[in-house]
């Protein structure tokens, strides 16, 4: 079934962010963002020269958009949202962006999933955002502003991207979509290996150790790429906005992944709330509803 695929998928995601940490305690975190896109982009690179596809006119922006949206523009905000509030907060952003996306997604083939479906996706989005506003400070600064903006961002560049993969594929639409910004993070990373920078960010790639470099390693290939190509192709065989909500599950397998990856302790509670939204996810995809266009 395409929904495991999805939920496949978002287990992909949920490493990313305890593997970021992992980097982040031995790099700088602007260095993790641009090299793990960096090294994205070369990979992408090397697909686009075996493909030989160009992609036709027509598309380029809706193709500018997943490239400017969900690679470029999420990773950017979120990094620095995250400069300037808890990590919590983040998780609501994560917890925000399956509604989202859904949303536009309806928005954008004029679908009607039916108000079942709608109602699961609304309670779903409150138990996630419950656990994540609780176990934090309660408070709002101006960085939810830019994780705010960051969710927007992502829902634009997922529809849009999963449109153009449903006729051209997930692996030719994001290869494009990835490498359309290695112009961008070539100039950053030769700025952050040479001149005044250099001699602050180049003897910390030298000192990465090998978890380090895993780290990396997985970011560039998995979280940046090879989900992508997997996510992609999900959202385009669809349907697209039952298929967002499975990322409502990514905080939860997050947790877990930072019992494992982290060693840190998870609130009893944490286990219970991703038992209800597991359930939403469940109704959400079983909801019936008008799934045809409307006027």
């Amino acid at each position: 079934m395409n929904i495991l695929l999805g939920i496949f998928c978002v287990v992909l995601f949920s490493l990313t962010v305890p593997f970021t940490r992992i980097a982040a305690l031995e790099v700088a975190p602007e260095m993790v963002a641009v090299s793990r896109l960096f090294i994205a982009g070369l990979i992408c690179l090397a697909l686009i020269m075996r493909d030989r596809w160009i992609p036709p006119r027509e598309i380029w922006r809706p193709l500018l958009l997943t490239s400017f949206g969900a690679v470029l523009g999420f990773g950017s905000l979120m990094a620095f949202a995250l400069h300037l509030v808890p990590g919590s907060h983040g998780a609501l952003a994560l917890a925000a962006l399956p509604a989202a996306t859904a949303a536009y997604a309806c928005l954008r083939d004029r679908i009607n999933p039916g108000s079942q479906f709608w109602l699961f996706v609304i309670v779903g989005t409150l138990l996630s955002f419950s656990f994540f506003f609780f176990s934090s400070s309660g408070k709002f600064s101006s960085g939810d502003l830019l994780l705010g903006l960051a969710v927007i961002s992502a829902a634009f560049g997922y529809v849009e991207g999963a449109r153009l993969s449903r006729h051209y594929g997930g692996i030719r639409v994001m290869s494009w979509a990835v490498f359309l910004t290695l112009p961008i993070t070539f100039l950053i990373i030769v700025s952050m290996n040479f001149g005044e920078l250099g001699n602050i960010y180049r003897p910390q790639l030298q000192n990465l150790s090998a978890i380090g470099w895993l780290s990396l390693a997985y970011l560039a290939l998995i979280s940046q790429s090879g989900g992508m190509f997997l996510w992609y192709h999900a959202l385009a065989k669809g349907p697209m906005e039952k298929i967002a909500m499975t990322q409502l599950l990514q905080p939860f397998f997050t947790l877990l992944a930072a019992i494992f990856l982290l060693r840190e302790h998870i609130h009893p509670v944490a286990w219970l709330i991703a038992l209800l939204v597991g359930l939403c996810v469940v109704g959400a995809n079983r909801a019936k509803g008008n799934s045809q266009k409307t006027a």
